[in-house]
C-alpha cells in the first residue's frame, strides 16, 4: 500500500469508529461521516471507548498499579 491509501484506510477505520459508538446521540451524521472521509486524517479525533471495549493489557496494567 503507498500512503496515500494508508492514509485512506485510517480514516475509514477512524469514522467507523464513530459509528459504532454506543450512545446514539455519540454517533456522527452520514454528513458528518462524508467530512470526515473526505478531510484530512490529522483533523480526526479519535472517539470514546465504545460500549464493548476490550481493554489491553497495559490498561489492566495501569489500572491496578492505581488501586495499589
Amino acid at each position: 500500500m503507498n500512503e496515500e491509501e494508508k492514509e485512506c484506510a485510517r480514516k475509514m477505520v477512524m469514522a467507523s469508529l464513530w459509528c459504532i459508538q454506543t450512545d446514539p446521540s455519540s454517533r456522527p451524521s452520514m454528513s458528518k461521516v462524508v467530512e470526515m472521509l473526505e478531510g484530512k486524517l490529522d483533523s480526526l479525533q479519535m472517539p470514546s471507548k465504545p460500549y464493548l471495549y476490550s481493554p489491553s493489557r497495559t490498561d489492566i496494567d495501569s489500572s491496578v498499579l492505581e488501586l495499589a
